[in-house]
């Protein structure tokens, strides 16, 4: 996987040093197929955003073609195009389904801007309990509003769109940030895929402070999926005092269990029309929860009621 991503991220000018290195000595750069992307700078932020996108090569159904947005771009669109790409050449023509896939990311060669993604998606700080001293956060409110009013006219200006089929897909502070979408503008989108959201930042802040209760807002064809890797909270740990610094942080993010106690605190939302789905890999860990999660999420995208790992 991890030589698939490299090759993959130099097709999209993510790795331009090494790609322009290769060419000087006869290699040349992959290139992804049916991808694109472009920077684009936002008035709400006041920054600049690198948007990669997929293009399907099937006519877009009647009412437009369902869309896969997904948080930090530059790491994990790669991966979601290729699935997309794949789900439009199968074999069987019944079965072939066309997405478009947005990745968010950020203009450079890294694979995550820990300091931009500390502060687009986290929401506004009500306290001063960060882990990061050095980073800036709160901008979730803005970020949101990037997407929106700007990024969304953008794609759905190039794309015919369904409105009515759009996911966002976010890991980690992503999967923080799907949340408080969630739970502060459900109407965004109709499927929210969050994988091992930082529920632990500020000290819970989204279960204390996250906004409206989800009880007032009408929650039909709302489909969210949480997933969380097993080793991200150890059984071990469940109990025990922690030794190391790895343990420690373990501990205190306690990354299952609050997955598991806001999936259940949200049970009674079912009666208002969201429909729920947990699911724990086993063995995995925080970033192979994010790759493990991100091969089923063009079916999560794409079909109501998608059998998911």
């Amino acid at each position: 996987m991890n030589a698939l991503m490299a090759l993959l991220i130099a097709s999209l000018g993510l790795g331009c040093a090494s790609a322009r290195a290769a060419e000087a000595g006869g290699w040349k750069p992959v290139v992804l197929p049916q991808a694109e992307q472009r920077d684009i700078h936002s008035r709400n932020t006041g920054d600049d955003y690198r948007i990669f996108t997929s293009q399907p090569q099937q006519p877009a159904p009647p009412g437009g073609y369902p869309v896969l947005y997904v948080l930090d771009g530059n790491a994990l669109f790669p991966m979601l195009a290729v699935q997309a790409n794949a789900h439009e050449s199968r074999p069987d023509p019944a079965t072939r389904a066309s997405v478009v896939v947005v990745g968010i990311g950020y203009p450079g060669d890294a694979l995550y801007d820990v300091g931009r993604r500390a502060r687009d998606y986290t929401p506004p700080a009500l306290a001063a309990n960060h882990e990061r001293d050095d980073a800036h956060y709160g901008g979730a409110d803005q970020f949101l509003a990037f997407v929106q009013t700007e990024l969304k006219p953008l794609i759905e200006a190039r794309y015919p769109i369904d409105p009515h089929r759009q996911t966002l897909f976010g890991h980690s502070h992503g999967g923080l940030f799907t949340l408080y979408t969630l739970m502060n503008e459900p109407d965004a989108f109709q499927n929210y895929l969050a994988a091992s959201p930082s529920i632990w930042w500020n000290d819970r802040q989204l279960l204390e402070h996250g906004g409206p209760p989800l009880s007032e807002s009408n929650l039909q064809s709302k489909r969210l999926w949480m997933t969380v890797g097993e080793a991200e909270e150890p059984e071990p740990l469940l109990g025990k005092v922690a030794t190391s610094e790895r343990e420690r942080r373990l501990v205190a993010r306690r990354m299952r269990s609050n997955v598991q106690g806001l999936f259940e605190r949200w049970a009674s939302l079912e009666g208002h029309g969201l429909k729920r789905t947990l699911t724990i890999h086993p063995g995995a860990g925080h970033g192979e929860n994010a790759t493990l999660t991100a091969a089923d999420a063009i079916n999560f995208a794409l079909q109501a009621d998608a059998p998911l790992r």
